[in-house]
C-alpha cells in the first residue's frame, strides 16, 4: 500500500487479515505480507480511504505458491 497526503487507509483481505495504513507526506506507505498454509479461490479485498491524498494497492501471490484455478 502506498499513499500520499495525510489520513488513514483500512485494508481487509477477506477474513484472513486487516490492517490500517497511516499516510503522511514524508512516508510513502508500507509493505504487508500474509502467508497461509492452504490456498483460497475467492477472497474479497476491500479498501476504505480516509486520506486527503492518493493511494495505490497491489495484490498478488508468491511464486512458490500456485495461484488458484
Amino acid at each position: 500500500m502506498i499513499c500520499s497526503g495525510s489520513g488513514t487507509i483500512d485494508v481487509r483481505v477477506g477474513s484472513l487479515v486487516s490492517f490500517t495504513v497511516v499516510c503522511a507526506d514524508d512516508d510513502p506507505g508500507q509493505l504487508n505480507k500474509v502467508a497461509t498454509s492452504h490456498s483460497y479461490k475467492n477472497i474479497a479485498v476491500s479498501v476504505t480511504s480516509r486520506t486527503s491524498g492518493s493511494w495505490g494497492l497491489s495484490v498478488g501471490w508468491a511464486k512458490t505458491i500456485d495461484p488458484p484455478g
